[in-house]
Order: structure tokens, then sequence, then C-alpha cells
């Protein structure tokens, strides 16, 4: 740390989360894979070779409407999507009827959320036209290699449509599990530390600092036998 030209600890601090949000996004994805075992139209696969396509997602959003499944977002009533940036590419190249540029370009408006759609900014938020969802970009969804028995390297990329309590998070913190007063419980405790005091277990201040994590989480699928959420599997013309 005395002769690093980069801020360590902070660094090390954002490598870090970053892999805790690869973790936290590791459990949530394996719990969602895991709805299709309960209830069945869950799963949506679309014929290898065929990119995802706009009326895909709304057909799943119309399967989710028909069971009463509530928007994520009731205020806006927009569920809520995880996407590859492939499939999104795919469905901005797609130039078939009652596509997303095909409804888009006719009017002057429309041209201009065109280039919103266009985005590389990870956290921003996706909606496409007519499709009732607001999508996230993320690589950190489920892949299938050799999808539908063709060769290895024709991989599926997985969609997901989330509505209300598609899946639910639960909380884990509990007494003690940090230093703040009594009662304020939390799941997730950060530390960043530089220039440590001295202790028994370092007496010669050979550790100048640290940064850590301590997390409880997990996720779990509502006690229904209707789930609340829907992913498609397809391939993409992008790679």
């Amino acid at each position: 740390m005395a002769t690093a030209i980069d801020p360590v600890v902070e660094n090390v601090g954002r490598e870090l989360s970053y892999r805790l949000g690869q973790s936290l996004s590791a459990i949530t994805r394996a719990v969602a894979d895991g709805a299709s075992s309960v209830d069945s139209s869950v799963s949506v696969k679309i014929t290898g070779g065929t990119s995802l396509a706009l009326a895909n997602i709304r057909a799943q959003v119309q399967s989710l409407a028909g069971r009463a499944v509530q928007p994520f977002n009731e205020a806006e009533a927009l569920f809520a999507g995880v996407i590859h940036p492939f499939a999104v590419g795919d469905l901005l190249n797609d130039s078939s009827n009652n596509s997303a540029i095909d409804v888009l370009k006719h009017t002057v408006p429309g041209l201009q959320r065109m280039d919103d759609l266009v985005s590389v900014d990870l956290a921003d938020t996706l909606e496409f036209p007519a499709s009732g969802v607001a999508f996230f970009q993320s690589n950190l969804v489920t892949l299938t290699t050799a999808y539908q028995g063709s060769a290895a390297s024709v991989v599926a990329y997985r969609t997901y449509i989330f509505g209300k309590d598609g899946v639910i998070a639960i909380r884990l913190g509990g007494r003690g599990d940090n230093a703040i007063e009594d009662g304020n419980w939390r799941n997730i405790e950060c530390n960043i530390v530089q220039n440590a005091p001295l202790s028994v277990a370092d007496p010669s201040g050979l550790i100048p600092g640290w940064t850590s994590y301590r997390v409880h989480y997990t996720a779990s699928l509502p006690p229904d036998t209707t789930m609340r959420l829907r992913y498609i599997d397809a391939t993409s013309a992008i790679s």
C-alpha cells in the first residue's frame, strides 16, 4: 500500500463487489431456472437457428397475464426482464412485420426512441414497443451449448421475464451480525479498512488494510404451482 500507485484497497473492494454481484445473480438465476420443474409453462424453447423475436416476448407476457400474474412494476404495468446483449441485437436487427424497428419507424417519436434502444450501458432498462417488459441487459444468463442436439458451438441464450413475486428473496440477517445498534439487522455487511491499527493478530502491523464482505442471502420460488416467471431459450445471429 505504501508503494502502489493506485488505491489498492478501494480497487480490491470494487473487484469483490463485482464478484458478490455475480454470486447473488447466480443464486437467483438457479432458482429461476428451476421453476420449470414446478410449472412446465415457464420454459419456452425457440427452434434452433431462430433468433428471439418480439412476438415471443409478447406471447409470454400474455401467458403470465392469463394466469393473473401481476406486473413486477405495478405502477407502470411492466414486467421485469433480463436479456443478453446478443438477444437485444437480434431484436433490433429484426426487420420483419411488427418487429420493434418496424413498429417504431413510422413516426418521428418512434425514430427518436430507436436510438434509446441501442445501448451498451448495462444499467439502462430497455422497453421494446408493445412488449410490456422493462429489460436489463446482462451477460449473466444461462447458456445452453449444443442447443437442441446441434453442434457444441451452437449456443442458446436465456431471456427472463419476471412478474411480481417471480422469485422471492429471503432475509437471513440476525441479531449480532453487525456492530450497528440492536435491532438493525442487515443481510450485507461490507468492510474497507485502511491504516489498520496493531492488534494481537498482527502485532507488527504487517497487514495495513483489507476489504471484505459478509452476506446472508438466499432466494426461493413462491409456494404455488403457478409460477410468476417465464424464460425463453433462443439462439442468436450475433457472436
